[in-house]
């Protein structure tokens, strides 16, 4: 479009300014000469009057001496993109240093790299020095117009965290003075969808009378190995996901002489030790006796004759749904359904609970892969007190 032979009308405006058309277009273009690197750039007026190409080529050009980043074709040294290229490149080495898992870089980059309104899309070319609070709320607008139904709030929030990361990479380099504020959406914390230790037990007897009954779930039969499956995630707080629980092998497993056993689990939140309580080392042994010709250190621990971690999750997940729908228990009495999740929110919420308010909720969180602030926002905060936590409450010094 801007060599020579293809130029049907060419103006000159004032120095560094053309404005000029080509036979293969019907609008005018504008062209300007950027004088430090001699390059030219060009700009559709998108008008076909020569008159109105001619005001449009002016606003274009003011435009460009008060914001010539924001025309500069190559990726500028200071535009999102640059920076969000070395957000994800830090994450890559920490995930091949075993700091953090795939999820890390993968969940970012989802964010990211939406066809039509991800991060890159939206801030991509444009200069992080000009990202600003009313750009970011612009952002977020986009976000619900390209939608039937606005986010939801955690979404939203989710974006702000990536966006926060790739201008805390910009601030650290010098490229901006300060992050903007970005907006935060409140959330509304429910509890999580668990178990009762009643509904829990009735569980494990639907799952023991399935293996009694030989039942067969889209293939697959209902055997204990799912049975000690169910038994160690709960035991273990192990995330019932392929890459947590599916990712383990038996060189991942450690005894301990307490009957505990020590996980090396690489979860969302990076590597970390989970250990197991006294049944664990005893639920261990058992599920190794349920696949007696899967027992070296690189094997799988769950399931380890299906191949493929993402099947074998699924697989687990099919037979789980099932026996809850049997069981009466897919949902909880407010209407909300149970997932492989549930386990995990059990495993968390029984130890809260049956310690009676003694366990080390730090070392609980750290235990589990979690926070503080997410055991008190999703389980304290709805638990009620037992008759001996009150008691303890209203002791008072000298009584």
């Amino acid at each position: 479009m801007g060599s020579r032979n293809q130029i049907k009308e060419n103006l000159k405006l004032q120095t560094g300014l053309y404005l000029y058309k080509t036979g293969q277009s019907k609008y005018w273009y504008v062209r300007i000469l950027i004088p430090k690197t001699k390059k030219r750039i060009s700009r559709s007026t998108e008008e076909t009057s020569r008159v109105e190409a001619k005001k449009v080529a002016y606003e274009i050009y003011q435009d460009f001496m008060t914001k010539p980043v924001k025309y500069t074709k190559i990726d500028a040294l200071n535009s999102f993109k640059i920076f969000a290229d070395k957000l994800i490149k830090k994450q890559t080495g920490m995930v091949r240093a075993g700091e953090r898992s795939i999820r890390y870089v993968k969940d970012d980059l989802k964010i990211l790299e939406r066809d039509n309104d991800g991060l890159l899309a939206f801030f991509g070319k444009t200069a992080v020095s000009e990202i600003n609070t009313q750009l970011i709320r612009e952002y977020f607008e986009v976000l619900d117009e390209n939608r039937d139904e606005p986010l939801v709030a955690t979404t939203k929030n989710k974006h702000g965290v990536v966006l926060n990361k790739v201008l805390k990479i910009a601030s650290e380099d010098d490229a901006i003075n300060k992050i903007p504020i970005i907006p935060k959406f409140s959330i509304k914390d429910n509890p999580r969808v668990t178990f009762t230790e009643d509904e829990y037990k009735l569980l494990l007897s639907g799952i023991r009378k399935a293996i009694t009954d030989k039942v067969v779930v889209r293939g697959h039969l209902v055997t204990d190995e799912f049975y000690y499956f169910i038994l160690l995630i709960v035991h273990s707080f192990v995330r019932p996901v392929t890459t947590e629980a599916f990712s383990l092998k038996h060189q991942d497993i450690s005894a301990n002489e307490d009957g505990t056993i020590t996980l090396d689990v690489v979860g969302k939140t990076g590597p970390r030790k989970s250990n197991s309580t006294p049944s664990g080392s005893e639920i261990y042994e058992k599920l190794r006796q349920c696949n007696p010709d899967y027992n070296s250190k690189r094997d799988f621990l769950f399931f380890p004759k299906i191949k493929n971690r993402e099947f074998a999750n699924r697989t687990t997940q099919r037979i789980f749904n099932h026996l809850l729908k049997v069981e009466n228990l897919k949902y909880n009495k407010d209407g909300n359904a149970r997932t492989m999740y549930s386990l995990r929110h059990y495993a968390i919420r029984i130890r809260l609970e049956k310690s009676k308010g003694k366990v080390n909720i730090f070392l609980l969180a750290k235990n589990a892969g979690t926070s503080v602030n997410q055991l008190e926002r999703f389980y304290l905060k709805y638990m009620e007190l037992t008759e001996e936590e009150r008691q303890n409450l209203n002791t008072f010094a000298g009584h």
